[in-house]
């Protein structure tokens, strides 16, 4: 019995290291898939502006390049679906050094994640209102533009988002002290993805943030493919 007890231990920490193996493989593939998603919907994505006064743009998009605006705001949907793993990813290289940073960094940005799922929700409903050319296109568009203008509507999808920003910073701040990456190419990050939903009208600069993206998190995701083990071959610690 007591052989038994003790090779239970043993055979439980070689399932957990095996596994590690696993996790890390799992995420590096997140961190490259993730990002390389994010940069094609940036690609296809038909031009158009989401302010109050761009309603007669954004449901033009829908309208006039419905294949287009389809395609581009799935593949943003999947892109936030397989980034919020990459960015549990990013955290676990930062915990062990770094507790609070991955702690605050991943909640922040996990609930900041449900505002992606809110702002894809208002392009799906957007393409059926363009992709039905039966409709009426007047209450059609009198219908975007007052749900661009609710105020009830943009401001806690606003402030939600508000929080993956904050979230993703804070784990940019651990992954530089962490030495995993230097500061500029970690901060990538947060601004990639607020210029992807500021430039959706600027097609150079939407793409150059979905680059900024995958030079960030894909970079880190490249790197844990070649490591032999969690940690990321680094730089160096930064000093605190």
């Amino acid at each position: 019995m007591a052989t038994v007890a003790a090779a239970q231990p043993e055979e439980a920490g070689s399932s957990a290291e095996s596994y590690s193996h696993v996790e890390r493989i799992g995420f590096a593939v997140f961190m490259i898939v993730g990002p390389l998603i994010l940069l094609g919907a940036t690609i296809i994505h038909p031009k158009h502006g989401i302010r109050v006064n761009a309603g007669s743009e954004y449901y033009g998009a829908a309208y006039n390049h419905t294949t287009r605006f389809y395609i581009a705001h799935t593949l943003f949907f999947l892109a936030g679906a397989t980034l919020l793993p990459a960015v549990i990813g990013l955290t676990r290289l930062v915990r062990p050094t770094h507790p609070k940073a991955a702690f605050w960094g991943l909640v922040l940005s996990a609930m900041g994640f449900v505002s992606w799922g809110a702002f894809d929700g208002m392009d799906f409903m957007t393409y059926v209102a363009g992709s039905d050319k039966s409709l009426n296109t007047s209450t059609m568009q009198d219908y975007i533009d007052e749900a661009l203008a609710n105020q009830g509507v943009a401001i806690p999808t606003g402030i939600v988002f508000t929080l993956l920003v904050i979230g993703l910073i804070v784990i940019c701040l651990g992954l530089h002290r962490a030495g995993i990456l230097n500061l500029g190419l970690a901060l990538l990050l947060p601004i990639g993805i607020v210029g992807i939903l500021s430039f959706l009208e600027y097609p150079p600069l939407e793409i150059a943030s979905g680059l900024c993206v995958c030079a960030s998190v894909g970079l880190v995701g490249l790197r844990q493919l070649r490591a032999p083990d969690v940690t990321v071959p680094a730089q160096g610690a930064a000093p605190m």
